[in-house]
């Protein structure tokens, strides 16, 4: 019964986040806010959404060691296991800057959380760096979303401009831009509608998130293990569901920039803001494992530096890095397993 209460609440997570998600993004449309600024936002804690909540509510609970297991986790699992298929399946040619800023401010992002576990607490002084970085990737999305905007309307114009200029020789083209400019506006639900959509996430996202973390610490107690690692395991892999529904999706579809950019975005979300957010809310500090400060936190240092770095030196993703990365998590996994 306790394994099924994992799952439900695992589901229930996941589930709630998107409806919590697509209202967010559908209320913020409707109050005026520009929809690339909501994509570049509020899009972006989508997939990171059952992350958040689990390691907030463990922090609540006084569970820090799975609010932490559970951030460091995530990230190691959607580098180890989702960037790991990504690099495997889509071995392609990049454009160095297109990841260069972000894929540096990520590893520089980790970097910081490993120094701050060095006194095995993380409190509020250990908050504002992240914070920084993370706001710095949200503002470089928005940035970078605006000069797509940009170009985007630029098209749009010079398209207006042909089918205006076929109005005009009488070539029916005045029904044409009917549609083509329909097809620019989106449906709006009502207000209210999508207000109640909103509080249903929201509803299903704390009781998942509470089912999740109490029959998660139910499990350990029940395999005699600790929090650390069911933590950094079960549960670290469980919500990155979303992350691998996007990335295998976007495999499917031969889209790699889309699948290296989603959990390159995902990790760094994880990375900067689910500890200081714990910290800020719960009001107290987190005390550091032994476990996370000398082996989770480095091993996800070194399957990030070696997912990304290659990629950036030479510019193309090989079937070798996925290969590579995926066997170092591998191993930790059967390391932290037999350790028990």
């Amino acid at each position: 019964m306790i394994y099924m209460s994992f799952f439900i609440g695992l589901i229930l997570i996941c589930k709630g986040g998107d409806w919590f998600v697509d209202a967010a993004s559908k209320l913020s449309e409707i109050l005026g806010i520009p929809k690339y600024v909501i994509g570049a936002t509020i899009v972006s804690f989508a997939t990171t959404m059952p992350e958040i909540i689990v390691s907030v509510a463990a922090a609540l609970d006084g569970h820090s060691a799975m609010a932490i297991g559970n951030a460091v986790g995530s990230v190691s699992a959607n580098t180890g296991i989702i960037l790991a298929l990504s690099l495997f399946f889509l071995p392609v040619a990049i454009k160095r800057e297109e990841y260069l800023f972000k894929n540096s401010l990520y590893i520089g992002t980790v970097l910081l959380l490993l120094i701050s576990f060095k006194d095995r607490i993380f409190d509020r002084a250990d908050c504002l760096l992240l914070l920084l970085a993370g706001i710095l990737f949200l503002v470089e999305n928005v940035k970078n979303a605006v000069c797509k905007k940009e170009v985007s309307n630029s098209k749009r114009k010079k398209e207006d401009m042909i089918l205006h200029k076929k109005i005009q020789a009488g070539k029916n083209g005045e029904k044409k831009v009917k549609n083509k400019r329909s097809k620019w506006k989106e449906k709006q639900s009502s207000i209210w509608e999508t207000f109640f959509w909103f509080c249903i996430g929201a509803v299903c996202i704390v009781a998942g998130s509470e089912l999740l973390v109490h029959s998660a610490c139910k499990i350990a107690e029940i395999l005699h293990i600790s929090e650390d690692i069911i933590s950094v395991t079960i549960v670290a892999m469980g919500t990155s569901l979303p992350e691998l529904v996007t990335t295998v999706t976007a495999i499917l579809k031969k889209e790699s920039s889309l699948s290296v950019g989603n959990i390159i975005g995902a990790n760094m979300i994880d990375s900067a803001f689910i500890l200081p957010i714990c910290t800020l809310l719960s009001g107290e500090k987190l005390p550091v494992s032994l476990q996370m400060a000398q082996i989770d936190m480095p091993l996800c240092i070194l399957i990030s530096v070696l997912a990304l770095l290659p990629m950036l030196i030479r510019q193309k993703i090989k079937r070798r890095d996925g290969i590579l990365v995926f066997s170092i998590y591998a191993g930790y996994l059967l390391y932290i397993c037999w350790a028990i």
